[in-house]
């Protein structure tokens, strides 16, 4: 599509910055590298990963996980390759395992400063011996935070199923996801129109972080035909929608992926339930206001990327927009999110080359 050009303009303009500056931190790097390599630009993403590797270790246990990803999936074959995937692996796993037993002994279990999250990175590193031990503590994981009162897949019970989803435990053949997901389209059949005005729904009435684009995400590419029906037809689904086609009307509406459009375009990636659901007219509404604002980025903006924490770039900031847009064209999963807590448009939500390099 056209509109991810605006996400190469971008990235032309951060690499514009980066020369400018002369040096970027370890995680400005990864970040650069991410979106280089979502948009095709495999030279520039090998250059910037490794840029990205200089730094050390990080504390960020995301940009650990990303820059061993990156490793994998940007960097060729060659000499020295084995021990760099092997070191950053290692550095991934030592990070990301100190902030999980953290969560663990707080009884902090959100999905994305919580032990679902880290859990959820820590699956997609670990070999098969390893998911072994971690299925049940996961499980317990996904437990509690199906007791949550908000349906949200953020700090809600659809992050629940997501985990179990990860962990392949299928509606229909599993019990404790089959009743997860009963009872989350119960609950949806069980709100009101008026729900997009009552915030059960999220910021606008939709959105990824509580909506139902997120519920959708945590289903999956591969969920029942008659839970989809369910969710399609209940009361709540078209002023949902309705409150969609105002949000891309409004100047003001927030274009973020976790609050705001940049969000719901990415899901109609994730979720083929809800790019069927928004048609093709909205998904191109929305990738133009996405384009067209990249597009407006100011100079200081551009700046700020290089400043600013990882999680905050993709949830809330512009470079999760460019991301967002560079799926608009990308056939392969988007991997990358399970370091933000999405599902990558998978059965098992994470694994792939980076299993394959394990093995």
């Amino acid at each position: 599509m056209a509109e991810a050009d605006a996400a190469r303009r971008l990235l032309r303009r951060l690499v514009a910055e980066l020369r400018r500056r002369g040096h970027a931190s370890p995680t400005a790097a990864a970040a650069l590298a991410l979106l280089a390599s979502r948009l095709g630009h495999q030279a520039l993403a090998a250059s910037l990963t490794e840029l990205a590797l200089r730094g050390g270790q990080v504390p960020d246990f995301r940009v650990g996980w990303l820059r061993h990803r990156l490793v994998g999936e940007c960097l060729s074959p060659g000499p020295g390759h084995a021990e760099t995937l092997a070191r950053t692996r290692a550095e991934a796993d030592e990070v990301l395992d100190a902030f999980y037993r953290y969560y663990v002994e707080a009884g902090d279990v959100d999905l994305i400063n919580g032990a679902g999250g880290v859990g959820m990175a820590l699956w997609d590193l670990a070999d098969e011996a390893a998911r072994a031990r971690m299925t049940q503590p996961i499980t317990e994981i996904a437990r509690c935070i199906m007791e949550q009162d908000s349906p949200g897949l953020y700090h809600g019970r659809s992050g629940g199923i997501l985990l179990l989803r990860m962990l392949d435990r299928r509606y229909g053949q599993d019990q404790l996801t089959t009743a997860a997901v009963d009872a989350l389209v119960r609950h949806l059949a069980q709100l009101t129109p008026a729900a997009p005005d009552t915030g059960w729904l999220g910021m606008g009435g939709v959105g990824l972080c509580y909506g139902q684009p997120g519920m959708l995400t945590a289903l999956g590419p591969e969920v029942d035909p008659a839970v989809l029906a369910r969710f399609v037809d209940a009361a709540v689904t078209d002023p949902a929608l309705d409150r969609l086609d105002d949000l891309l009307g409004d100047v003001d509406a927030d274009l973020t992926v976790c609050h705001g459009l940049a969000g719901l375009s990415l899901v109609t990636k994730l979720a083929p339930g809800w790019r069927e659901l928004i048609g093709p007219d909205r998904r191109t509404r929305l990738a133009v206001r996405l384009a067209h604002h990249l597009d407006q980025t100011s100079d200081q903006a551009i700046a700020a990327i290089f400043d600013t924490p990882f999680l905050l770039s993709v949830l809330e900031g512009t470079l999760g927009m460019a991301l967002t847009l560079a799926e608009t064209e990308t056939t392969s999963r988007p991997w990358w999110g399970v370091c933000v807590s999405l599902g990558d448009g998978s059965a098992a939500v994470a694994g792939g080359r980076a299993m394959e390099n394990n093995r």
